[in-house]
């Protein structure tokens, strides 16, 4: 008798219990079965890492190929060029993210970084090299700041922070393996096979762009 009774409290329990525990709606399964990011936030990312990688694959080969124009005593520029002209760019870039489009920004500073690893076996004087520089450099602004401003867009505000850190992490890994490959790809099949593959990355990264884009309605200046 005495474990009926605690059979009956424990029945009445459990069904209090479930009674009380509120149900799921169909939103909040849709919820939970929804991905934390979507698929063009993954294609986005793709593009930053090959992107990063296409550019900084040139950096370990470029003073020698440099010397053999003659212009060895010039090294230093190289790197201090290229990043002065990319941090020129950024303000002109986000600029035209906001009237143009944050997709045109970032196809427009893939292909020309593309263009642009193209015709590297082509110079023969210093200052072709060094004009190459600079324009390489320009476009290496627009990509970046197309797809930062992007992942704005398209993420929600309470995952915007992860979500620029998990892109910014991404293009790190892209300038870290950069040259790693660029230095094996030259080292067994010559300079210009290097440029190629670069300019190979550029163009995929121009193609793993936004397939939509957000209409952006600017109700306050920034």
């Amino acid at each position: 008798m005495y474990s009926t009774a605690i059979l009956m409290t424990t029945s009445k329990r459990f069904y209090w219990v479930r009674k009380s525990r509120p149900a799921i709606t169909n939103n909040e399964s849709q919820i939970t079965n929804t991905p934390r990011y979507s698929v063009q936030f993954w294609l986005l990312c793709l593009s930053s890492l090959l992107f990063f990688a296409s550019f900084n694959m040139l950096i370990p080969e470029l003073p020698a190929f440099l010397t053999a124009l003659d212009g060895g005593q010039y090294k230093g520029y190289i790197i201090s060029l290229f990043t002065l002209t990319a941090l020129i760019s950024r303000p002109f870039s986000g600029k035209l993210a906001d009237n143009v489009g944050r997709k045109a920004v970032i196809i427009s500073g893939a292909v020309v970084c593309m263009i642009c690893s193209l015709l590297y076996p082509l110079l023969t004087t210093v200052f072709a090299f060094f004009a190459l520089r600079v324009i390489h450099g320009f476009s290496t602004g627009f990509t970046p700041t197309g797809q930062s401003t992007y992942v704005s867009d398209i993420i929600p505000a309470e995952r915007r922070g992860e979500a620029m850190g998990l892109i910014g992490m991404i293009g790190s890994v892209g300038m870290a393996m950069g040259p790693a490959i660029g230095g094996m790809v030259a080292r067994e099949y010559g300079l210009n096979v290097m440029f190629y593959l670069s300019s190979f990355f550029g163009l995929v990264a121009a193609n793993d762009r936004p397939r939509h884009e957000r209409n952006i309605t600017r109700t306050t200046k920034l």
